[in-house]
């Protein structure tokens, strides 16, 4: 065999793995399907729905001979609405990252069906796996403001506060304002909170941080994770404060502070100011933004009726990196939506697929899967032969 053979059969056996090792696992047998309904997104650019669908659709694992298969189907408010957790039998529902949770804000009779639909189901033995937006959602509502250090609600905050569905024992810790009515409005640009690290660079590649979050290897989902830290991308989403004793902390934000006068400083931000007199004009001030979730809970599970719930303030859908610096745009001539307010330096971007483990793991659990019968954790996945 000439030394161009070797090569392309070389090549087709790392694509043949490559297959092998992402999809099919099964062994040509028939899977137990596991159905799962994804809630669209309230904001299309963003990608946590896309991510999930990905991560989660046609993915299949063996078990002792008995093989599972997540079947995702895209779904929307009025369907849910329409009664199609129930009519299709579906074994969980996901409600992902910008959770739509900012018009849900009316007690009408087909909001009311809405949230009746989704606690019905749950309640009966449906699984609920949310992030970020769907995190608030599960939740019992944002802490107040005062308890947060404001003297009132946003608007934002307003409507996160009351689309909540209440089938999470926890409050959510939770800033959201946006830049431009925190210096016209509130006359506070630092009111923004957290919600910074989304407003002042609204890329995918620039919102949030990556943390080392400390995990809970008790629970089934981290049960066999040889580290008590995971890498996870958090943006801008809440920490989630226990209120009741049957809730299990599967992971904690870092200690230090994001940002602030004890901040990482690799992450600290100041607050910038909207000037009047242009359309895309900003200002940086002095002053530096605090988050205050350091220690706090990133994920929990609970159970609701006969139903799993797990929900993450933070992302283990989206990409990972380490390292990396934020850099402030300190000239004149700052544009919030096309460059955004600050930029990352010097980061090493890990496999997409880095976390996505997590995320079938906790799918599963939601849908019952005995706990010695759960996706393998996969530190990195197929895209661990291509980066």
């Amino acid at each position: 065999m000439n030394m161009k053979s070797i090569l392309v059969a070389f090549v087709f056996i790392i694509i043949c793995n490559t297959v092998t090792f992402s999809t099919e696992k099964c062994s040509g047998k028939s899977p137990i399907t596991i159905k799962i309904a994804l809630l669209d997104s309230f904001i299309p650019s963003f990608t946590s729905p896309d991510e999930m669908y990905e991560i989660l659709n046609r993915y299949s694992w063996e078990v002792n001979e008995i093989c599972y298969e997540f079947r995702v189907k895209w779904i929307k408010d009025f369907q849910i609405v329409d009664g199609v957790l129930r009519k299709e039998n579906f074994s969980v529902l996901i409600i992902p990252g910008i959770g739509k949770e900012f018009w849900r804000i009316l007690d009408d009779e087909n909001l009311s069906r809405w949230k009746n639909e989704i606690r019905n189901f749950i309640a009966d033995g449906g699984g609920y796996f949310g992030t970020c937006g769907g995190a608030n959602i599960a939740s019992l509502g944002l802490l107040s403001p005062e308890n947060r250090g404001w003297k009132s609600w946003t608007v934002w905050e307003w409507f996160m506060n009351k689309s909540a569905l209440g089938i999470a024992p926890v409050k959510s810790y939770q800033d959201m304002a946006d830049p431009i009515a925190c210096s016209t409005i509130w006359k506070n640009p630092s009111r923004v909170g957290m919600s910074a690290y989304v407003w002042y660079n609204l890329s995918i590649n620039g919102t949030g941080i990556c943390q080392k979050c400390k995990i809970n290897t008790n629970h089934p989902i981290f049960q066999g994770y040889e580290k008590d830290e995971r890498i996870i991308r958090w943006v801008a989403g809440p920490a989630l404060l226990p209120l009741d004793k049957n809730v299990t902390i599967l992971a904690e934000y870092p200690d230090e502070n994001i940002s602030g006068p004890n901040g990482n400083k690799s992450t600290c931000i100041h607050a910038w100011k909207y000037k009047l007199n242009s359309f895309d004009f900003w200002q940086m001030e002095d002053e530096i933004i605090e988050t205050h979730i350091a220690g706090k809970p990133c994920a929990v599970s609970c159970r609701y009726g006969k139903g799993r719930i797990v929900i993450f303030g933070n992302h283990p859908e989206h990409p990972v990196w380490k390292g990396g610096k934020i850099f402030e745009r300190d000239t004149h001539k700052n544009r919030l939506f096309f460059k955004g307010l600050f930029h990352w330096k010097n980061r090493e971007y890990l496999p997409a697929s880095y976390n996505w483990w997590i995320v079938r793991r906790s799918v599963a659990w939601c849908a019952k899967i005995s706990d010695n019968m759960l996706p393998p954790i996969e530190d990195f996945g197929k895209d661990n032969l291509i980066k």
